[in-house]
């Protein structure tokens, strides 16, 4: 048996080498990665001196690093802040970018997706002028409306709240799109259907749009899940976590202790623990979605 099977290969050995760079390429930079940071996660190591093996001792700091809880905690209220909103907006643009009456659907589509791909560093600079203390241009309405100057990401309070909105405006495009092409994946004798039984517009939208779209609605409930958790870009670049730890998340955080303090075992045990996670918390969504399939 082993033998008809190395024929066989041997036979078909030019398709195998058609096939083999991306195997290469993929256990040179994909696996062998994945490996050496599960090692790493195991010993401590600033990239200089040698590796001192330190079993679990890793993943036992963990439960005494403060700003670790801080950053959890943070990543926690930030999801909680923007994703329900951005939802929300998702799932209303694209009602409207799928109805029939509109006009110039593509011109809106380009306008509601441009913040996904517009440059992290040309969105700092733009939110940086918005979120100003003294020439900001929030500030400078409030108080020509007679309202006090708000502290957005001078304060503690309000930090949070600066990047959730950030966040809001980029990602509500990304998600409109899915959910755009799950409503156009909807057949429309579904409604034709409903609407000759008498069904009214929320009726059909709570009977039949909704539980089609369930399963859009759980994918994008997976990429915010790991987009809030490893989420870097916005904050390093709008707040660096600050002021003192108010929006450092576990993203920033994760690179923190990588990249400036060198502890790359400490930051492996910790990208993994996290990681495992979120791939129950990915689990638990798939299973209310084959509940509600059921």
């Amino acid at each position: 048996m082993n033998a008809s099977l190395l024929h066989r290969i041997w036979a078909h050995r030019h398709f195998y080498l058609f096939i083999s760079p991306f195997f290469l390429l993929f256990a040179v930079f994909g696996l062998y990665p994945l490996m050496f940071s599960f090692y790493l996660s195991f010993v401590q190591w600033d990239g200089l001196t040698p590796m001192t093996w330190v079993g679990l001792g890793n993943f036992q700091n963990m439960f005494h690093d403060e700003i670790l809880l801080t950053s959890l905690w943070n990543t926690l209220i930030i999801g909680l802040l923007y994703v329900p909103p951005m939802f929300i907006g998702a799932f209303v643009f694209a009602l409207l970018l799928n109805s029939a009456w509109l006009r110039c659907r593509g011109l809106f589509r380009a306008a509601f997706f441009l913040p996904v791909v517009t440059p992290m560093v040309v969105v700092a600079i733009v939110f940086g002028l918005l979120y100003g203390q003294e020439m900001g241009l929030l500030n400078y309405l409030a108080v020509k409306l007679g309202f006090a100057r708000i502290p957005w990401i001078v304060s503690e309070e309000w930090s949070k709240i600066s990047v959730s909105v950030l966040l809001v405006w980029r990602w509500t495009g990304y998600n409109m799109v899915l959910m755009l092409a799950g409503l156009q994946g909807i057949s429309n004798e579904y409604y034709e259907a409903a609407r000759i039984d008498g069904a009214n517009a929320i009726q059909r939208m709570w009977h039949i749009t909704i539980p089609l779209m369930r399963p859009v609605f759980i994918f994008c409930s997976i990429m915010s899940l790991i987009g809030t958790v490893y989420m870097f870009d916005e904050v390093f670049v709008m707040t660096q976590g600050g002021p003192g730890t108010s929006t450092t998340n576990f993203g920033l955080y994760l690179f923190n202790v990588s990249f400036t303090d060198f502890k790359f075992g400490y930051a492996s045990s910790m990208a993994y623990t996290i990681a495992f996670f979120v791939f129950l918390a990915s689990l638990l969504i798939l299973r209310l979605r084959k509940s509600g399939t059921e």
